[in-house]
């Protein structure tokens, strides 16, 4: 199934849709991006994005590239980049991503831990400006202006 675009315009593949007045028990595991507007229990893994829609309920931990919360999720959510919760979206349980979005509106009872991204926009960061001990010795405090003043 290939609906449009998603919000970055890019074309959003679905392998797998659980659709209304559909309960799915069991895991799941795609290569591709799974859309939950039904109820599941158990355990979702996709290595595209994880739609829950307005109207989903998922009791299951989610494992998955981008998540994106509009409906109900008992579990714990693990998104390798990024994870929304919009304003009707509601999670309990623990959050696990690199980037966290949650709207006004949007509800999260458990913890948040931010992934570090694998590559940095900022390698500078990473290139040693930070001084270890060794150096901090080297450092040399200004003399005391007022000692440097002259003596009447």
């Amino acid at each position: 199934m290939k609906l449009n675009k998603n919000k970055k315009g890019k074309d959003l593949s679905l392998d797998t849709l659980i659709g209304p007045n559909t309960l799915f028990e069991g895991s799941i595991q795609s290569d591709r991006s799974v859309c939950v507007e039904g109820s599941i229990r158990g355990r979702i893994e996709a290595k595209g994005e994880v739609v829950v829609g307005r109207e989903g309920k998922v009791e299951a931990d989610i494992y998955a590239d981008s998540i994106v919360v509009g409906g109900q999720v008992i579990g714990n959510i693990n998104a390798r980049s990024r994870l929304e919760i919009t304003a009707t979206g509601r999670v309990t349980g623990d959050v696990e991503a690199t980037t966290i979005t949650v709207a006004e509106g949007g509800m999260v009872d458990g913890s948040f831990k931010m992934m570090e991204a694998t590559g940095t926009a900022y390698p500078q960061l990473e290139s040693g400006l930070s001084r270890k001990e060794s150096d901090q010795a080297n450092i040399q405090s200004p003399s005391d202006p007022i000692e440097s003043l002259p003596q009447a």
